[in-house]
């Protein structure tokens, strides 16, 4: 009987033994704050990836706020080896991104960690807040079993340049106390 309890406790502590279950991966766009006319790049990452041979996304942008300039490859993937990346299209009137992907091409390991994937450069048109939304995004060819976490773009405006006659009148009243300044210094040699 004593055996038997105390099989049933060693097997129910094991049972209740906390499992470690990998995190899901996550892809994620920023939140960054920009000033109107900037130009700036949004880094797309990876966390936790494990065995990751291929990966897509959409990004969908405000095109009113920002204007994406273009696509690059992040130093993710091709740190493990040879890669084939598509920088997907660039409709700045839709304000759509789509069919950005790369694929690992060379032999194992295959890329596990985090980075980042890819880097899109865009220009702050205008004050506002432009959501950065991922969608149709793959991992391994799969559309499950990760998480995708969507970024923001808020652009303030800059600070107001100085009106031509602003510039005038400061530039005058410069030189009248220059002016009065050596008419004194002259003044007091005499």
């Amino acid at each position: 009987m004593r055996r038997m309890l105390l099989a049933t406790l060693v097997l129910a502590s094991f049972m209740l033994q906390p499992r470690w279950v990998a995190a899901e991966p996550v892809m994620a766009a920023p939140f960054v704050t920009v000033g109107v006319g900037d130009t700036f790049t949004i880094p797309i990452s990876i966390a936790g990836a494990t065995d990751l041979t291929s990966w897509q996304f959409d990004l969908a942008f405000d095109p009113a706020i920002v204007r994406a300039e273009s696509v690059t490859e992040g130093p993710f993937m091709s740190a493990f080896g040879a890669t084939l990346f598509t920088p997907g299209i660039i409709d700045n009137l839709s304000g759509l991104i789509s069919l950005v992907a790369d694929f690992y091409v060379d032999l194992p390991p295959n890329p596990f960690g985090d980075g980042v994937l890819a880097n899109i450069e865009f220009t702050a048109l205008a004050p506002g807040v432009s959501p950065l939304t991922l969608a149709s995004v793959f991992l391994n060819d799969l559309d499950s079993g990760f998480q995708a976490t969507n970024g923001q773009v808020t652009v303030t405006g800059r600070a107001a340049v100085p009106e031509p006659t602003t510039l005038t009148l400061l530039g005058l009243g410069l030189a009248t106390s220059l002016a009065l300044h050596a008419r004194r210094r002259r003044g007091r040699r005499s």
